[in-house]
């Protein structure tokens, strides 16, 4: 639980320094991003947290209250965008409602 924790703060973190535009993305192009460790985010997390753990942080991050924008910072690896306040409360909202489940992820 502590390492998906700390994977889940990188991802919060790099979140709200991250660019991005154009549509939503799906759960599949985050977990994408996810896994590649040429992303910031990926970088990050991609050797941390299991393949079920990190489609579970996608799917979480994909039905989120985060706006387009910061999720597709997310996918494009962008470190330009400021995330709203709306953003930061969307990510507390992750940390403590999904952290658990996919913590349990197998």
């Amino acid at each position: 639980m502590k390492r998906l924790a700390a994977a889940v703060a990188v991802v919060a973190l790099t979140l709200s320094a991250c660019g991005g535009g154009g549509g939503r993305p799906s759960a599949s192009e985050i977990e994408s991003a996810l896994n590649d460790t040429d992303n910031p985010v990926g970088e990050q997390v991609a050797d941390t947290l299991t393949e079920e753990q990190i489609s579970c942080v996608a799917e979480a991050f994909e039905a989120s209250d985060l706006s387009d924008d910061a999720l597709q910072s997310l996918v494009d690896g962008d470190e330009s965008y400021e995330g709203s306040d709306e953003d930061e409360a969307a990510l507390q909202d992750i940390l403590t409602e999904d952290l658990t489940e996919c913590a349990t992820a197998e």
